[in-house]
């Protein structure tokens, strides 16, 4: 049976990432398949694991690192005294478990006493209960994470509340979208972007606005001087560096090097997922053999967060940079349109949500074996966090919040 694997970011309230949760497809958490997956998805912070009622009661937790997993009670675990017991044998070898629920309810009480979090599913928990939760488990030092929360509003009412951490895809939801212009604190930036929205690039006029600006000169000799690229020697001068690029590559670069400036304010995960989409779009198309003349999956990906990140409607973006008609078919399109651009951003989004069903429903259409989704998602992980690691410096940044990590305070376990 092939395995689908991927992660979503679990945030703190300074939206900095403190962990992720992994998902897999069903019938494929056993710990040697686990331990696999997290070494390939790579990432220092913890993993979120579900695990079922057997493995919490039997000794299979031995290949996995108790530093690196978080192991996650799904509902459907009754409170048992069996299962109590092994909460304690896994606590006492280091891991921190979370329990997930929607109610204040008994069974919730009966498990609080052994696990250190409460991941709470926002969608499906009421207001009262949301707020009610916070208030009877924060006097025993459990961590509460808010799950599932998929709006502006959400993360607004998880904040006030008091949640400790909060998972969703919020944060690529527009929060008020509001008619503004694209903003551009280097002048050479929205230059720069309507230029590279014509059909037939002017070189000339490109290489003028990068050579006057020491930011873009800076970002694309390092760009192509990276580790992405193997030169025979180091290009040192703009115009070179254009040459090589081509067309495509020169659009798909501007895009990068504008992120910085387009992502005034918003929070570092939200330029990593942007990335993340441009990179697995583009890594789906060339597995499925799709010509790059015909269209451009690496902005297709970009694109379809630029409300996200501008905070404005997606249509009004795509008229003001005059974005061509196969890239907007793929963005503001019927939704159940099946041309190949869109389903590899279909596929891209699935992910996002561990919705591996539709991921391989989208993927059969396209040609694509389940083992060619997962090499291209791991692919673009890996690219986007070298990428992200080479140009640390350059993007924004959000205070950390106090939190104390996972593990609750040991005084209060009784």
């Amino acid at each position: 049976m092939n395995t689908y694997l991927a992660r979503q970011p679990i945030l703190d309230r300074g939206w900095n990432i403190a962990g992720y949760e992994v998902f897999f497809s069903p019938d494929s958490a056993a710990s040697d398949v686990i331990a696999i997956a997290l070494d390939r998805l790579h990432g220092d912070e913890p993993a979120f694991v579900t695990f079922d009622q057997a493995f919490l009661t039997d000794d299979s937790s031995a290949a996995l690192a108790p530093g690196k997993i978080v192991v996650e009670i799904p509902v459907s675990v009754a409170p048992e005294r069996n299962v109590f017991a092994g909460c304690d044998r896994l606590r006492r070898a280091g891991y921190a478990i979370a329990l997930k629920t929607s109610r204040n309810d008994d069974r919730t009480e009966a498990f609080a006493p052994f696990v250190d979090i409460l991941k709470v599913d926002f969608q499906n928990t009421s207001p009262d209960d949301r707020a009610a939760l916070v208030k009877r488990y924060r006097q025993f030092q459990l961590r509460l994470i808010a799950d599932n929360v998929e709006s502006d509003a959400d993360f607004q009412a998880a904040s006030r509340l008091g949640y400790d951490f909060l998972q969703g895809l919020f944060f690529t939801s527009p929060s008020v979208l509001r008619t503004s212009r694209v903003p551009a604190s280097n002048p050479g930036s929205l230059r720069l972007l309507k230029l590279v929205q014509q059909e037939d690039l002017d070189f000339h006029a490109i290489a003028e606005v990068v050579r006057h600006d020491l930011a873009f000169s800076h970002s694309l000799l390092k760009y192509l001087n990276s580790a992405a690229f193997h030169w025979a020697s180091e290009i040192e001068s703009v115009q070179q560096a254009l040459l090589l690029l081509g067309s495509n590559g020169i659009r798909k670069w501007v895009w990068m090097a504008s992120l910085p400036s387009l992502a005034q304010n918003r929070p570092p995960v939200l330029v990593s997922q942007v990335l993340m989409r441009g990179r697995f779009c583009e890594a789906l198309a060339r597995q499925a053999g799709l010509s790059k003349e015909e269209c451009d999956p690496f902005l297709t990906g970009m694109f379809s967060l630029l409300d996200a990140i501008l905070q404005k409607p997606l249509p009004e973006i795509l008229d003001e940079l005059n974005v061509g008609q196969h890239i907007r078919n793929a963005l503001i399109g019927p939704a159940n349109q099946n041309d190949p651009l869109s389903l590899a951003l279909r596929i891209v989004k699935s992910y996002e949500r561990a919705d591996f069903e539709a991921a391989g429903a989208a993927a059969q259409s396209l040609g694509l074996p389940t083992e060619a989704l997962n090499t291209c998602y791991l692919e673009s992980l890996h690219w986007v966090e070298s990428f992200l690691a080479s140009y640390e410096h350059t993007w924004p940044s959000t205070p950390a919040s106090q939190g104390k990590g996972f593990h609750r305070d040991r005084a209060f376990i009784h």
